[in-house]
């Protein structure tokens, strides 16, 4: 029964101070100043903003990150889908149709 009670502290408790032979000590001063220094260590405030590089990451500054967000990359995207689509259009259809006279005496 109590190593489910110490067990159950020990979820509680960080794990420097969570050890089997200090769970019934009194807190010492060099494990406090230890967790008191381990928090003091942590960084503070907001995380830095990521800096971007190469031209995807100038894209995503510029489109995506904080208060540039906007729908421009949705009108990028419909342009490009258009441009690769009739290219692949103009290259396996429409190119063998440039003169219009063989095309219609085939027809006849």
């Amino acid at each position: 029964m109590s190593f489910i009670i110490k067990r159950q502290l020990s979820t509680l408790i960080p794990p420097k101070i969570a050890s089997a032979s200090n769970l019934g000590a009194a807190p010492g001063a060099k494990r406090l100043a230890n967790v008191v220094g381990f928090y003091k260590a942590l960084p503070r405030g907001p995380a830095p903003a990521p800096v971007r590089k190469g031209l995807l990451g100038m894209y995503t500054a510029k489109y995506f990150d904080g208060d540039n967000a906007s729908g421009v990359p949705l009108v990028h995207l419909i342009v490009a889908v258009f441009l690769i689509s009739y290219t692949l259009d103009y290259q396996l259809h429409l190119k063998h149709h440039k003169k219009g006279a063989e095309h219609e005496e085939s027809h006849h």
